[in-house]
């Protein structure tokens, strides 16, 4: 294990943003034209597709009566808009625009329906290009409930696959119980292929009451089963303990297969599911040592479904060194922790940990290693009462130090990195905190926005905060395959005249990230290239 922290090595800073391309380092941010939505109408999605180019989606989430594209070029120039005529399209006046997914070979609009006369709902579909952008098929229903679902951020949910064949979608049905302890939720599960046939589906009623299921994450695999990643508590344990399950939904099948998540001695703290290139359903996160309430390392095991059962791979537990945590804070900090740490050790406990943990991304690289990029994310909630009695409720969310785990073509560990940064934003959204992240030629790359003063941040110091809407720079940090880190600065974000979400820049399929902005009333369109 390398305990060693490499040195940042700091690159220029960028002038100001002109209405041309700047590039600083391996780095290329592109601004698009401003330009205006189309129809008046806020946007719904941005898509990028496989050659570069990015589709933008414009439509209300009311009824649906209009809908409107534009598509933009990968040097962002605007190719052509559309406003495809979807009135009467479909017969249930109640249809409701729910999203628009871009699969291998086709894409399609996905309405949500209101059926008044049953009080249930459903989804339908229809073919459109996203080249002429102009509707080239008939509408499909896919499903409808047996009865209402609930809806307001919580009713339906699309996954694909990772070779974009596989469409699932899920809804949550009204509980049939008032109280969780009782109520057993119902979901509505459907797993369709890229011509919108069904493969499997139907309403599965969970093992566990809601009191006791929480829903972590899914998957889709490439042959249609779907890995649903919950946690269950165990009510009678102690200290309100819990534990990890896989439920593994297939065609055929009326009942998953509960698999339970065991890593050996350790507890698993939280936790992430994804299918790697090889096709294996791996299950990656963070986990502690017995006794200790902190997380001390990361974990990534593979799962054999046939016998229930998972595997490490490689080294398959990778603890975080006690270096690598006290670096860049203060003297005077570091000289708590070690004192804290030293005294652990006499009474044989472990030495020091880490909080709120989380895995913000997992990216293949072309050598067979896996970089797993991960946060200390948090919200904290304050709850305030008048003199009259009325309840106030505010929050407060933090997203601060970024690790770097990157694990080799076998399981074992290459090297653990630690990019120091405090970002703060009221609200429980956190839109404007965080980072974006992606992978080119074996190297990772992240971008946030960060407090000028941490540019050159020596490794004694914490620091300082981002407040979120406050100025700060465009920071992106380039790791390569044998950790040595580059620290980029892309410019003072207030240039850019946007918020510049950083968190929302996604996948641009061309070696970019891309991320619409809004810019008084109009709209631009940006990419961050890499080289």
């Amino acid at each position: 294990m390398k305990n060693k922290i490499v040195a940042l090595l700091f690159v220029g800073q960028l002038g100001l943003l002109s209405a041309f391309s700047q590039t600083v380092g391996p780095y290329t941010i592109k601004p698009s034209s401003e330009f205006l939505s189309e129809e008046n109408l806020p946007l719904a999605q941005t898509n990028p597709l496989i050659n570069g180019d990015v589709l933008l989606t414009y439509a209300k989430g009311e009824k649906l009566d209009k809908i409107a594209f534009q598509l933009f070029s990968s040097d962002l120039t605007m190719i052509k808009n559309s406003v495809p005529d979807v009135k009467g399209l479909f017969a249930n006046s109640k249809s409701y625009f729910e999203r628009v997914l871009v699969l291998n070979k086709k894409s399609y609009i996905f309405v949500r329906e209101v059926f008044k006369d049953t009080k249930t709902e459903g989804v339908s579909a229809v073919e459109f290009s996203a080249n002429s952008l102009e509707i080239t098929g008939q509408p499909i229903k896919l499903f409808q409930s047996t009865r209402g679902i609930i809806y307001g951020g919580m009713g339906y949910s699309a996954f694909t696959s990772n070779d974009k064949t596989k469409v699932f979608y899920k809804y949550n049905l009204f509980n049939k119980e008032r109280k969780d302890i009782l109520n057993k939720q119902e979901f509505g599960f459907y797993m369709f292929d890229e011509n919108m046939k069904e493969i499997w589906g139907g309403e599965f009623t969970m093992p566990y009451s809601e009191a006791k299921m929480t829903e972590i994450d899914y998957q889709v695999s490439n042959d249609g089963k779907l890995y649903y990643l919950i946690r269950v508590t165990d009510v009678e344990g102690k200290n309100g303990s819990s534990h990890f399950e896989i439920l593994v939904y297939d065609k055929g099948k009326l009942d998953p297969k509960i698999i339970e998540l065991k890593i050996d001695e350790y507890t698993p703290r939280s936790t992430y599911i994804y299918e790697d290139k090889s096709n294996n359903i791996v299950v990656a996160g963070f986990y502690s040592k017995v006794g200790n309430p902190s997380i001390d390392g990361a974990f990534m095991v593979k799962l054999d479904v046939a016998n229930g059962k998972f595997s490490k791979i490689g080294g398959g537990y990778y603890e975080i060194p006690s270096d690598v945590i006290k670096s860049f804070i203060s003297d005077r900090h570091k000289e708590k922790l070690e004192k804290k740490e030293q005294k652990n050790k006499d009474n044989d406990k472990k030495e020091l940990g880490i909080n709120d943990l989380e895995i913000k991304r997992i990216h293949f690289m072309d050598n067979g290693s896996t970089v797993i990029v991960s946060e200390i994310y948090y919200v904290v909630t304050h709850v305030t009462v008048d003199s009259k009695g009325n309840t106030r409720t505010t929050y407060d969310t933090y997203a601060n130090d970024v690790f770097v785990f990157s694990i080799d073509a076998v399981g074992n560990l290459g090297w653990i990195k630690k990019i120091p940064k405090r970002q703060h934003e009221g609200g429980a959204a956190g839109q404007g905190i965080s980072l974006s992240s992606t992978a080119k030629n074996n190297h990772v790359h992240l971008f946030y926005l960060d407090h000028i003063e941490n540019f050159t941040l020596p490794e004694n110091e914490e620091p300082r905060v981002h407040q979120s809407r406050r100025g700060g720079f465009v920071a992106a940090v380039d790791i390569d395959e044998k950790g040595e880190i580059k620290k980029y600065n892309l410019g003072a974000a207030e240039q850019f005249e946007t918020n510049l979400y950083m968190r929302k820049f996604i996948d641009g399929k061309k070696n970019n990230l891309v991320a619409v902005e809004r810019k008084k009333k109009k709209n631009i369109l940006f990419s961050i290239d890499i080289k």
